[in-house]
């Protein structure tokens, strides 16, 4: 097979074009570098003087059924790490600093042995009653779904779970006062 010194030519001063583009020189004939990081950074959720009753109740709700069984003693430290969202009774728990007796889920030291992780994902559910304008104490149904993130790198979903939500206006902003569980 033959190839012509033109075609060559050629592709070589495609290449070189190619390879030029990469690093970019702008008007001001500053080289523009792109960086990049692996670091995994935290997304904080907002701040609960930012939010509505809904949105209290739904990260509340994320944060009390996302657990560490590796790591977490129980249920409570993920109460805990919901503490700026709480009022009331729960926000009295969280900040007692006892372990106050949770029942733990039946998988819990299957998942901490695996060092497995439960994640919880909550939306507004239609079941929610009407709360007439200006209220201070709103109950809101949430649906929440928790998936157990595996070591292994596979995640199994868990059955979506409906709780009704207690969330009171403060002047600090919306806090989550109670929730039980529905169905």
């Amino acid at each position: 097979m033959r190839i012509a010194r033109g075609t060559i030519a050629a592709v070589c001063t495609a290449a070189a074009v190619a390879v030029a583009g990469c690093g970019s020189i702008d008007p001001a004939g500053e080289q523009h570098v792109h960086e990049g990081s692996d670091d995994h950074q935290v997304i904080e959720p907002l701040s609960p003087q930012q939010i509505d009753a809904d949105d209290t109740a739904i990260t509340a709700m994320q944060m009390i059924l996302s657990w560490q069984p590796a790591i977490d003693e129980s249920k409570t430290d993920a109460l805990i790490r919901a503490t700026p969202y709480l009022g009331g009774d729960l926000l009295a728990v969280a900040e007692s600093g006892s372990r106050a007796e949770v029942r733990p889920d039946a998988d819990w030291q299957q998942w901490a042995a695996a060092k497995d992780a439960v994640t919880a994902v909550c939306a507004h559910s239609d079941t929610t009653p009407t709360a007439p304008a200006g209220m201070r104490t709103v109950v809101i149904d949430v649906i929440c779904t928790q998936t157990v993130l595996h070591a292994s790198g596979r995640s199994t979903r868990l059955t979506p779970q409906l709780w009704r939500t207690t969330t009171v206006r403060t002047d600090d902003g919306w806090r989550l006062t109670d929730y039980r569980f529905q169905q």
